[in-house]
């Protein structure tokens, strides 16, 4: 019997998780603990436990399918790349879409830009991360001066107080959860605003039931509080930041009686956590990419600076990522050129017939809604490049099968900038390929060998070091202990564990306060009375995991039980929801744990408000 461990790095959210790839006879068997890995210290959530499951599939892609009379059939990959390749060179550059994805290697994503630039001539390319978190990345590039995460998930549990807010880590970034509860172990004070009473929510000091989409008005609120309580660190603002006038302005308003009012919530608790906030030193906050709107990072940067919490450990906005290289695709560039568009305005572009084409690697970009699905079918061509047969390869005119993050190697970033290993442990199952060789070998049947010779990862990432400033001075040999680099590297040892000790990235070296005024969403009212949370979404990889799917086989709505009685709904009915952009019928899950004249849907409906209605069964 052959045996053996390969160290690799979880392949689903931006924790970044280490662990042991368990090989037998050739066969990926299992998942064991890496305890010297610093991110999780071996500590392993359901979903990277189970990952070898979604590897080992019955339902992977393992040849390419190439669509005839509406119907696949298979296909050699010499005869996918000459259809691809024909496809491609009968359109326009500007008039062909590529999509990137958060769960790709940074070595995919540095290629398919390449490819995009240099071959397609299009400057039409963005990675999946734009539905969910690039305002977010935006928004810490705008105040910091780099769009990452300030601090280490390590830092975490030496803060002395932390708020959550537009998060649920214990639920969707496990390790990251054990992080706040080491902080509250240590003596910290946490304080988590969400709607629903989560499994992060219950192990809050201080829990604040806010409506959804009302954290920019609660964190407003508290940064008035402190303001007109004289305990903003003024030398910190006087030496260290610009524009400090423009939030003072922006946040008078929002007196904790006016955001009592908009959040629903009491006003003494807006009070309290200023105090709190104040007073604690160090102080993190936490949010995610899913939730983090530009406008909320923004305010919780204000919120860090008005506390002088930026440059330490223990500080800082830690915002977490859904999927594991969210941070990798936007550092090596897979983001739209000069004059590029966004994903959603490819989709919009593909709905009007300007964009004829699209080139997409490793993402469902159909899972959020109709509309998509409808702009996909209007092209004239669609090239997928998956694991599964998506309901985006599903469209598709070619799909070519993509391996597994077991079956090759490769580097991902996790969401506090540690670029890490993957490395292969198994042979790819049928003739499935790395995306990056893909890439490469489309790029080779259109003309361009050159350019894309790459031998192996390695190679691609020696040039992604030479392009990327903060990943200079790394390689993979820098790259084999378990602590891997934190970027920037500071010559490759072990890089840097929190940003802004001494300065700021920006151009003057300070950071920039903003102007954040808090922006009533779509609410609730006589057609639509119930107030949506997001729930974290199952995705293609944990769909495809028997153990997560039994623990989740179908999608719920959360009721209010008082909302429900009044509804005359009962735990396990079918309802069907609605709002302004369609209908879903779901499993009702009643419950106690959620905030009354709110529901809690899975993050793909994308709807603000919705109604209730309780399916009848036929006689």
């Amino acid at each position: 019997m052959d045996f053996k461990y390969v160290p690799s790095t979880c392949p689903y959210c931006g924790n970044g998780c280490g662990i042991n790839l368990v090989v037998k006879d050739g066969q990926f068997a299992g998942i064991s603990p890496w305890q010297r890995n610093p991110v999780n210290e071996g500590k392993v959530c359901i979903r990277g436990n189970k990952s070898f499951e979604f590897v080992n599939s019955p339902a992977r892609l393992t040849t390419p399918l190439i669509k005839k009379d509406g119907k696949f059939a298979e296909a050699s990959w010499e005869d996918a790349y000459k259809e691809i390749a024909s496809a491609f060179k009968a359109v326009k550059g500007d008039a062909i879409g590529v999509v990137a994805s958060a769960r790709n290697s940074n070595e995919d994503s540095f290629v398919l830009k390449n490819f995009a630039a240099n071959v397609l001539k299009t400057a039409n390319i963005d990675y999946c991360g734009r539905r969910c978190n690039a305002d977010a990345v935006k928004g810490l590039a705008e105040a910091f001066g780099a769009g990452a995460t300030t601090n280490s998930l390590t830092d975490l549990s030496e803060a002395k107080a932390i708020l959550v807010v537009g998060s649920n880590p214990l639920e969707e970034n496990p390790l990251a959860g054990r992080r706040i509860i080491i902080a509250k172990q240590n003596g910290a004070k946490i304080i988590v605003a969400d709607a629903r009473k989560t499994a992060t929510a219950r192990l809050a000091d201080i829990h604040i039931a806010c409506n959804p989409g009302t954290g920019v008005a609660l964190v407003n609120g508290i940064i008035n509080a402190i303001i007109k309580a004289g305990k903003e660190n003024k030398d910190f603002i006087a030496k260290r930041t610009s524009n400090f006038d423009k939030t003072k302005a922006s946040v008078a308003p929002c007196t904790p009686e006016a955001v009592a009012k908009i959040a629903g919530i009491d006003a003494n608790l807006v009070t309290r956590v200023a105090e709190i906030f104040a007073e604690a030193q160090p102080a993190a906050v936490v949010t995610s990419a899913g939730a983090g709107s530009g406008d909320l990072i923004r305010a919780l940067a204000n919120l860090q600076l008005v506390t002088g919490n930026v440059g330490k450990a223990g500080a800082g906005v830690n915002l977490l990522r859904g999927k594991s290289n969210a941070q990798g695709a936007a550092d090596v560039g897979a983001v739209p050129g000069d004059g590029g568009l966004t994903v959603p305005a490819m989709i919009d572009a593909a709905a009007a017939g300007k964009i004829k084409a699209m080139y997409v690697v490793g993402e469902n970009i159909a899972s959020a809604g109709a509309h998509v699905t409808d702009a996909l079918g209007k092209l004239d061509f669609l090239v997928v490049q998956d694991l599964f047969l998506t309901e985006t390869a599903a469209k598709a005119n070619v799909v070519l099968p993509s391996a597994s993050f077991a079956e090759r190697d490769g580097t991902v970033t996790n969401a506090e900038r540690r670029v890490q290993r993957i490395r292969k442990a198994i042979e790819p199952v049928g003739t499935s390929k790395a995306d990056w060789q893909i890439i490469c070998d489309i790029a080779k049947a259109m003309g361009h060998d050159k350019d894309f010779a790459f031998k192996d990862a390695e190679a691609i990432f020696s040039e992604i070091a030479k392009a990327v400033p903060a990943y200079a001075g790394i390689n993979y040999a820098k790259l084999e202990k378990p602590e891997a680099v934190q970027w920037p590297a500071a010559g490759g040892v072990f890089g840097t564990a929190f940003l802004y000790a001494d300065k700021f990235s920006t151009r003057d070296g300070k950071a920039a306060f903003a102007a954040v005024e808090y922006k009533a969403g779509e609410a609730a009212g006589a057609d639509y009375p119930f107030m949506v949370a997001a729930q974290w979404p199952m995705g293609t990889l944990s769909s495809n995991s028997a153990s997560i799917v039994r623990e989740w086989p179908f999608p719920v709505v959360y009721i209010n039980k008082e909302d429900a009685k009044a509804q005359g709904i009962i735990n396990g009915d079918a309802v069907k929801v609605s709002g302004k952009a369609g209908s879903a019928v779901v499993a009702a899950k009643v419950t106690a744990d959620i905030k009354q004249g709110v529901v809690s849907m899975p993050a793909s409906f994308a709807a603000a408000a919705v109604k209730l209605e309780k399916v009848k069964e036929e006689a």
